[in-house]
Order: structure tokens, then sequence, then C-alpha cells
């Protein structure tokens, strides 16, 4: 019997509501974030080092969703780092923004 594919924009949203309903998730996740890699090496290929801290994310995800979760690829996982570690929003127009005040 074929298992149906899973939606990914409902996986991303089961993490979001994870990150946000439990605290220790989304310490744990910046954590496991911070611990990759800003960027990847010129050749584009994760070290090993690089590739175990993104499996233990994936796991731990899928552990606090309880169900098998696609895992995050480099690039997502990157974007995530950029976002939740390093704080880089695409704030340009943000109203909150000092600089927008004209």
């Amino acid at each position: 019997m074929a298992t149906p594919p899973r939606d990914p924009r409902s996986q991303i949203r089961a993490l979001y509501r994870s990150l946000l309903e439990r605290q220790s998730n989304f310490d744990e996740f910046k954590t496991l974030l911070a611990l990759y890699p800003a960027s990847l090496p010129p050749n584009g290929q994760e070290t090993a080092e690089a590739t175990l801290v993104r499996a233990r994310l994936n796991s731990r995800i899928s552990e606090w969703l309880g169900d098998p979760f696609d895992a995050l690829t480099a690039e997502q996982l990157l974007q995530w780092r950029a976002i939740v570690v390093e704080e880089r929003f695409n704030n340009v127009l943000s109203p909150w923004k000092e600089s927008n005040v004209w």
C-alpha cells in the first residue's frame, strides 16, 4: 500500500506551530541552527559536521511533530538560520524601523 504524499506547506505550518507553542522547541531549534555553518563551502557541498547537524535537526523536528517530516535541505536550513539566528529579516520597509520615518 502506497502512502499518500505529504504536503510540504502543512509540514511547515506544523513546524511553525510547534516553535510558537513550545519555547523549548524554539530554543533547541535555534541552538541547532547556530551550530550549522552560516554558508556552504565554495563547492556547495555540506561538510560532514554540517550534515550531522542538519540530520539531528530534522530528527528533532520529526519528534516534535510526531509525524515523519520531509527533511530540510541545506538551502532551507541556511534560510532558517539567517532568520532565526542572525535575525536577518527582509524588513526594508518595516513600519517599526526608524529609517522609514518620513
